[in-house]
């Protein structure tokens, strides 16, 4: 009985990713660059500054964030949908680890690979909250329609 809920569990899972992956495949080809973007930043970028002593930490707390965000992203419009509101989490998560960032922004100066990665990966961060924001706010303001073109 455990095992026939235990892969239960993981096929809904699985299908909730399937259905988030093929919304964002719905979206204008710029929207899903710009997501292709995000994900390889937010994983790519971390993992190449956990190879320096120097920016192991902040490498740490990005790769962190970025694993609690996918959980959060798919938990959220797994109750939301892809409607506006989907935006919230990324506020969460990255205002705070732009406030660390910020707060270490003298401990990754050198080397020069590292500061470049950093500033990317928070130039993403800050483009990305741009429209983040943009989003929840039209949410409130009554924009709560899914974002997926409807077929017909």
């Amino acid at each position: 009985m455990f095992l026939a809920s235990e892969g239960q569990n993981r096929r809904k899972t699985m299908d909730m990713i399937i259905n988030f992956i093929n919304d964002v495949l719905a979206q204008p080809v710029a929207v899903q660059l710009w997501v292709v973007w995000m994900i390889a930043a937010l994983f790519v970028v971390p993992g190449l500054l956990l190879r320096y002593e120097s920016s192991r930490s902040e490498g740490k707390v990005i790769l962190a964030s970025s694993i609690v965000l996918a959980v959060l992203m798919l938990l959220w419009y797994s109750q939301v949908g892809y409607t506006r509101i989907l935006a919230l989490p990324h506020i969460l998560i990255w205002t705070p680890l732009l406030v660390y960032l910020y707060s270490r922004r003298n401990n990754l100066a050198s080397p020069s690979h590292v500061r470049w990665m950093t500033t990317t990966l928070v130039l993403t961060i800050v483009v990305s909250l741009a429209f983040d924001c943009t989003d929840v706010i039209r949410y409130f303001l009554g924009e709560r329609a899914s974002r997926v073109p409807v077929a017909g």
